[in-house]
């Protein structure tokens, strides 16, 4: 009698146990295609800002003599931000790209503000306009993939859950973090 008591007790401490390792493990599954999704989304926003920045480039040159190591390395950068998406690489690394190309966007955009008849350039200000509105929407991607980052590493790192996640190698998903440069003010240089 005590013998079959025991082990339904073991059986369903063992049965709880599963549950609890089953409903976790879906749990992390499912924060981390959220994660998943959430750069997947990045990626688009940076494929439109790639796909106009050399419209970009090209009418900022006929429309007035901007600082060409800026628009130089824009383009260097987009060569280099395309080539690191190819590769599959991670959103540390990205990130590090993506922000020196959103710190030398900005510069374009204070020099172009500086020169009223560069303003007045119709073609160049729609340009500038549609590549500000996805330097906004990258910004609020990169939130969005930030904050579903944060809550799967949390939830990879709080006990017990911790147990399940080391037994099926989940491992931290890395931030789309901002480099010092891009933190700092703008230089406008007139």
């Amino acid at each position: 009698m005590i013998l079959i008591d025991t082990l339904w007790l073991v059986g369903g401490i063992f049965a709880l146990v599963a549950i609890y390792a089953w409903f976790t493990y879906n749990s992390f599954v499912a924060t981390k295609v959220r994660v998943t999704q959430s750069w997947k989304d990045i990626d688009v926003q940076l494929k439109k800002r790639y796909d106009l920045l050399p419209d970009l480039v090209t009418t900022a040159k006929k429309a007035a003599a901007l600082d060409k190591e800026i628009l130089t390395e824009v383009t260097r950068l987009r060569s280099e931000g395309m080539k690191a998406a190819k590769m599959g690489s991670d959103p540390a690394e990205r990130g590090a790209i993506e922000g020196r190309l959103s710190a030398l966007m900005r510069d374009v955009r204070v020099q172009i503000e500086a020169y009223p008849e560069i303003k007045a350039h119709q073609e160049l200000s729609k340009l500038m306009a549609d590549v500000f509105d996805i330097e906004d929407k990258i910004a609020y991607a990169r939130q969005f993939y930030n904050a579903n980052a944060a809550d799967y590493n949390t939830k990879i790192k709080l006990f017990p859950a911790v147990l399940v996640a080391s037994l099926f190698s989940f491992t931290q998903a890395h931030y789309f973090e901002v480099e010092e440069k891009e933190r700092k003010d703008v230089e406008v240089k007139l």
